[in-house]
């Protein structure tokens, strides 16, 4: 973990503030969560780019569908 320093406009902070006496969290705790909500950590980030091509697995329902015979499944007899 790294220690850095941020400036927040008053109203950021005073809403950063009131959040997280709410919660019963720290500020600081606030700020990872928010980040790690927005961008993800590289895991996460891996895990979203991946589900794209995940989703893609399946659509093809098809016995006769293989690796070796895919050019024919897409594109026809040639």
């Amino acid at each position: 973990m790294h220690r850095t320093q941020i400036t927040l406009e008053d109203s950021q902070y005073v809403a950063l503030r009131e959040r997280a006496r709410r919660s019963g969290k720290s500020m600081g705790l606030l700020i990872r969560e928010l980040l790690e909500k927005e961008m993800g950590s590289g895991a996460t980030t891996r895990k979203k780019n991946r589900s794209g091509l995940s989703a893609l697995k399946g659509i093809i329902d098809d016995s006769k569908f293989s690796a070796e015979s895919h050019d024919e499944v897409l594109y026809g007899g040639r």
